[in-house]
């Protein structure tokens, strides 16, 4: 997505999942069916924060790949020209750590996963930054479930600290993320901090407390944020260990009508799974860049069962699940996404039963953490439409003016 400032801020297509032709649910009233159209219709946010999160980092622009290929190939001409042998084994040692730099800064320029030489040395946002949020570390694990203690990363809104708003209780937005990676990839890569900062200075969302756990069970592997055989069980730690470590700690909404969860790639399959199968602990789902099955890894994840494969399978259950609360569940993709028809399909799954789905197509947004970024505005916007608002108020519309929403 190009960031300059000269062209009109393409929008993305949100647009509310039709039901299957002749199907009837009796939830689908009329006046049901036109809350729905109200809460979701086409969304604008505006183009200075889509511009302001579309900004490539230092570490993302071409001109550093295009560097160190240069050198790369100053090094090989060296390395030929070289006749004396221990000067052709210096620079071949070179060459072993150039090559691997020069295709990892090629790979970062198309997916923005270390945006800054800060976040490349594994450094978080300060505290304060930004007018005033914080970004604090959380340590959560679970020896019972096979689950180390490991981070997670809390996004605390402005004024949370401040003595007038101390009774005060903040919905939560709960982040898994892909693999590889873990929690602190959504405040480099995707910008939480940045996002959130600036749409509320424009009062396009509430006060929300946004968490990013580690989704892999506290080891390098893809768990799809599932219960593994023998192994760890993400699913339970996700579900209830973090959320109790997390309503203990911070001032939330405690209830499921305070909380949603979202992620992207294999987390947004987390997401929309875990979501809808504990539906008394979350009210919204934002699955980016969703699928609707487990990847072909969890066959031995969960012991060849092919029983537990589909009570894991969205898109196995969902004509047949049984919906005991609603759910607003927005799923989001790329206009360059191999899953763009997945979210679509998906949501209409999910409509054909009466809960609210959406399916937004962004843009020129690929399956990248620069993907998740361009999504995750829409994102939280469409959390902080549904997600109970303290002291009773609703939630202001994302697209609100200025002055009509409610301030940390």
């Amino acid at each position: 997505m190009s960031s300059s400032p000269l062209r009109e801020t393409p929008q993305p297509v949100s647009r509310p999942a039709r039901h299957a032709a002749g199907h009837h649910h009796p939830l689908l009233s009329a006046r049901h069916q036109l809350h729905r159209i109200a809460h979701l219709t086409h969304l604008h946010l505006p183009a200075g924060l889509l511009r302001q999160v579309d900004r490539s980092g230092p570490l993302e622009s071409p001109w550093v790949a295009a560097g160190l290929g240069g050198l790369l190939a100053m090094s090989v001409l060296l390395t030929v020209r070289r006749r004396r042998r221990a000067g052709r084994a210096g620079l071949a040692a070179w060459l072993s750590g150039l090559t691997p730099l020069t295709g990892l800064a090629g790979l970062n320029v198309y997916v923005g996963y270390v945006p800054t030489l800060p976040a490349l040395l594994g450094d978080l946002p300060s505290p304060g930054r930004g007018g005033g949020s914080q970004v604090a570390k959380l340590m959560t694990g679970a020896p019972g479930l096979d689950i180390p203690p490991s981070p997670a990363y809390v996004y605390l809104p402005p004024g949370y600290d401040d003595a007038g708003n101390a009774a005060r209780r903040h919905p939560v937005v709960y982040l898994l993320h892909g693999y590889p990676g873990g929690p602190s990839d959504w405040f480099r890569g995707a910008k939480v901090q940045q996002v959130m900062d600036a749409m509320l200075r424009d009062r396009l969302v509430q006060p929300m407390i946004v968490v990013a756990p580690d989704a892999s069970g506290g080891w390098l592997h893809d768990s799809e944020m599932l219960n593994q055989g023998g192994g760890p069980q993400v699913e339970t730690y996700l579900t209830q260990m973090v959320v109790g470590a997390v309503d203990g700690r911070y001032r939330m909404v405690v209830d499921r009508a305070g909380r949603a969860i979202g992620g992207m790639s294999s987390g947004g399959y987390g997401a929309l799974n875990l979501g809808l199968r504990h539906q008394d602990r979350y009210s919204v789902i934002l699955s980016e860049m969703p699928y609707g099955a487990p990847g072909p890894v969890t066959w031995s994840l969960l012991g060849g069962s092919h029983a537990l494969w589909l009570a894991n399978s969205s898109r196995r259950y969902i004509p047949t699940m049984a919906f005991h609360h609603p759910m607003a569940v927005d799923l989001l993709a790329g206009s360059r996404d191999r899953t763009r028809a997945e979210a679509a399909r998906l949501a209409r799954m999910l409509a054909a039963h009466g809960q609210e789905a959406v399916d937004t197509v962004t843009p020129d947004a690929n399956h990248t953490w620069r993907g998740a970024r361009a999504e995750l505005p829409y994102a939280l916007a469409f959390a902080s439409r549904h997600l109970i608002a303290p002291r009773g108020g609703r939630p202001p519309p994302a697209n609100a003016a200025p002055g009509l929403a409610g301030s940390a």
